[in-house]
């Protein structure tokens, strides 16, 4: 059974969770292909991914003007690949995958891995949900939570039998601890892509009031941003007026291979956003026993238990979020144990294989 992932060209979950269902094939039962769009060009990292497990790719670029040639290509190199499965990361591009099963030259159905936010989707977003409700065969949600919110959404055009929950996992014998030497050098990061939807403003603005009221401390803080992204400029501007160009590193783009290495030097982690479905990231930094401090709001709420295996800060709140980082300076052992329960959760409720099993059932 042939399946063609479509999915998102650079920084941001699709490609972690498709070379996670791939590394838990482990008995190879699938053919998998890769159809990569968007306006970044395909990462390096992929492109070496795909090499190395033997995994066609295609990829579909897009101009930031408009290009109504862009969805033709989409249709196209769908039909070239002529897949059992179509698997969208995303409810965008229903329509030229229908059209293209449609004209296909066997049986093809279409599954679609539905990722935004809720509460952040736009108006043409929720029209492409709604399509895929009459157009794909099954539409996976990530989380329980999530697919209430879509069926109170979308009311009579909701299609309850097309709908499963599955969560998203990661592969946990390559996210895991480090061993670490305990010393006043601390280092707090986070990493996502640089766009408006995340918080990273209000976690600059944090840093700075921690800074400030570490001043004369032992600790010596530094800041590790990584990924990029349209907001990234913006963000630099704000680091310069806050006078932190010594102390935040903007790392760009991390390749997975060094992400692990990346979290593991971290002491700290914050994830500070307005919205997201089931965060990747937050999910790798939990199953590499890091302390994390995140934006009490849909997708992260449903994740880390306040004060259990993580602490929640209301979003957009640089004083509440600059506390919460004071609150683990000050408590080393707040932070050693609900970074031992956030590993043990993740151990429990994230594994690749796990999420794997479940999507065999669905296919």
């Amino acid at each position: 059974m042939k399946i063609l992932h479509v999915l998102y060209s650079g920084l941001g979950g699709h490609g972690n969770i498709f070379f996670a269902m791939v590394s838990a094939d482990t008995k190879h039962e699938f053919e998998y292909e890769a159809l990569f769009y968007g306006i970044e060009d395909v990462r390096a990292e992929f492109i070496e991914a795909c090499t190395q497990k033997k995994i066609p790719w295609y990829f579909a670029k897009k101009y930031i003007k408009l290009d109504v040639k862009y969805y033709f290509r989409i249709m196209q190199l769908i039909r070239k690949s002529n897949p059992d499965i179509i698997f969208l990361h995303g409810s965008a591009y229903i329509l030229p995958a229908k059209i293209a099963a449609l004209f296909a030259k066997k049986s093809c159905k279409i599954i679609v891995r539905e990722t935004q936010a809720n509460h952040l989707k736009t108006k043409a977003q929720w029209v492409s949900l709604t399509g895929a409700m009459f157009l794909a065969n099954h539409i996976v949600c990530l989380t329980k939570e999530f697919k209430s919110q879509i069926q109170k959404k979308l009311g009579w055009l909701y299609h309850t039998n097309k709908v499963a929950v599955i969560s998203n996992g990661i592969n946990l014998d390559i996210y895991k601890p480090a061993e670490k030497t305990v010393g006043n050098h601390i280092v707090i990061g986070m990493q996502s892509r640089l766009v408006s939807i995340k918080d990273h403003i209000s976690l600059l603005k944090a840093f700075a009031l921690l800074k400030k009221e570490q001043t004369g401390s032992v600790f010596n803080l530094k800041l590790r941003i990584a990924g990029d992204g349209d907001f990234k400029g913006e963000l630099l501007k704000y680091t310069a007026a806050l006078e932190l160009e010594t102390d935040v590193e903007f790392t760009g783009m991390i390749p997975e291979k060094e992400l692990v290495g990346f979290l593991q030097n971290l002491d700290i982690y914050v994830h500070a956003s307005l919205g997201e479905t089931m965060s990747t990231a937050i999910m790798q930094a939990m199953a590499c026993k890091l302390p994390i401090v995140a934006s009490d709001v849909n997708g992260i709420n449903n994740m880390i238990q306040n004060r259990v295996t993580g602490i929640l800060v209301p979003a957009q709140n640089e004083q509440e979020l600059a506390g919460a980082l004071q609150e683990y300076l000050a408590n080393p052992g707040l932070r050693n144990s609900f970074a031992q329960q956030a590993f043990d959760y993740a151990q429990a409720n994230f594994s690749n294989n796990r999420m794997m099993e479940l999507y065999k059932q669905l296919f």
